[in-house]
């Protein structure tokens, strides 16, 4: 009885694990074949929006047994999505100088 619960706890943790990391491909999809649009009108906006994503991909990478292309690519990408983040403000603070 007790085995037979703690078997269907394992199974669904395991599914539970496949489903984050189906979400985590699937994020890194999205972000790989539709990167966020921070060339043109950007406000401080976007450049929150990029650091929500960005911390976003760090606490994925932090979920226990990832594999460890996933987790570096997870890194990778919130690094990208940080240092978009921080050009988008300097971006901002030189048009603020200008005028």
């Amino acid at each position: 009885m007790t085995n037979s619960i703690i078997e269907e706890l394992q199974s669904e943790n395991q599914e539970l694990r496949d489903l984050v990391v189906s979400l985590i491909a699937k994020l890194l999809r999205y972000l790989a074949i539709d990167p966020p649009k921070y060339r043109r009108n950007v406000s401080n906006t976007d450049a929150g929006r990029l650091v929500e994503e960005g911390e976003l991909c760090f606490r994925c990478a932090r979920i226990p047994s990832l594999k460890r292309e996933i987790v570096e690519a997870l890194e990778v990408r919130g690094n990208e999505l940080m240092a978009r983040a921080v050009e988008i403000e300097t971006i901002l603070q030189r048009e603020k100088w200008k005028k």
